[in-house]
């Protein structure tokens, strides 16, 4: 079995070249690192290049010839895998331990190679605190029921698991631009009946830290802490809507099936869960930016839904944007993991 380390790469090349010298101390030794560079401004081609001769496993390293965005960028770095199986990093992302490739291997051969799974993450500066987007090791399930669950654990890439030939099948550019790409084909292709798997064990080391010359943008830096800079929000939802909707339908399951518990899910956890997040990020303003962006009202799809699933959700909506802006932030935080795994399991 070969292993494929996708990674979708645009500047900040000091993080990638911390990844990939942590990479090399892997004990699985069937390894390919494809690299796809989306016109980087800084000089990694020329890194890149200069690292490859000496480097221990094969790299694949393409620069594309004009700037593409991240949905198509992921995609390109897949599609260059000749591997058994993509995964996939960040690039300032890396692999934890020197058996995490290992491990994951051994996952997959011991569970008969499933089609798509994910992984925890253990963050650099705080390596005892698990993410843990993943309750336990083994095969989940398949089928649509268990997409709806579980689609979420697909929003951060790094960590996604994705049988090569599984990619090639769905392998589609009409979500290039909506950032979720990764999120679709985990939906199309769980609800097309592959298995989906999870591996508990922390195999990504997520956010590396590579001096401090070297900054990381954060979704955080432009968040509005004062009410001169309010702006309405929406923080990306109505684009996963669209996106794992499109997945739905196209694995054949029908808008009636699927479009109320997807807006049901949102309202009662992804939303609450942005509104305390920001105001943990000292951005009271942009918690209610979001319950503003968020109103059902103003979402693709919410009036297709008949009256009485409107106004069900509508009062879902008030209750949990009420509850969440009241809430004080530190009760939040000291229940945030046991929330999220509520959330996956509801």
């Amino acid at each position: 079995m070969k292993i494929s380390l996708c990674i979708p790469q645009y500047n900040r090349i000091a993080f990638l070249l911390k990844s990939l010298e942590r990479i090399r101390l892997q004990t699985f030794r069937n390894i390919e690192i494809v690299i796809s560079d989306d016109c980087s401004t800084d000089d990694t081609e020329k890194q890149i290049k200069a690292l490859i001769p000496s480097y221990p496993f094969k790299v694949i390293y393409s620069r594309n010839t004009t700037n593409i965005g991240y949905d198509a960028n992921l995609r390109r770095s897949m599609e260059l895998a000749t591997g058994d199986y993509c995964f996939i990093l960040g690039n300032d992302d890396s692999l934890n331990t020197p058996d995490s490739l290992q491990m994951l291997v051994e996952f997959l051969k011991m569970n008969n190679y499933p089609e798509v799974g994910f992984c925890n993450m253990v963050e650099e500066s705080s390596p005892d605190n698990v993410y843990g987007r993943a309750a336990a090791s083994g095969i989940i399930g398949e089928g649509y029921e268990v997409a709806l669950h579980h689609y979420s654990c697909f929003s951060f890439v790094a960590g996604l698991v994705y049988k090569k030939d599984a990619f090639d099948r769905f392998n589609t550019n009409k979500h290039d631009g909506s950032i979720f790409v990764q999120m679709y084909l985990a939906v199309v292709m769980i609800s097309s009946g592959m298995r989906l798997f999870s591996i508990k064990e922390p195999i990504v080391l997520k956010d590396i830290l590579a001096g401090k010359s070297e900054h990381r943008n954060s979704y955080k830096d432009k968040l509005p802490r004062k009410w001169k800079d309010f702006y309405i929000i929406h923080g990306g939802l109505p684009s996963v809507i669209n996106v794992i909707l499109s997945a739905f339908r196209d694995a054949g399951i029908p808008d009636k099936k699927v479009l109320f518990k997807i807006f049901k899910r949102i309202y009662l956890f992804t939303v609450p869960n942005w509104v305390l997040d920001y105001k943990s990020n000292k951005a009271f303003p942009a918690a209610i930016g979001i319950v503003v962006g968020m109103f059902p009202y103003r979402v693709n799809h919410f009036t297709s839904l008949n009256i009485f699933k409107q106004v069900f959700l509508l009062m879902e909506y008030s209750a949990t944007s009420f509850v969440s802006i009241v809430i004080p932030s530190t009760l939040f935080l000291k229940f945030k993991n046991r929330l999220y795994n509520l959330a996956k399991q509801y």
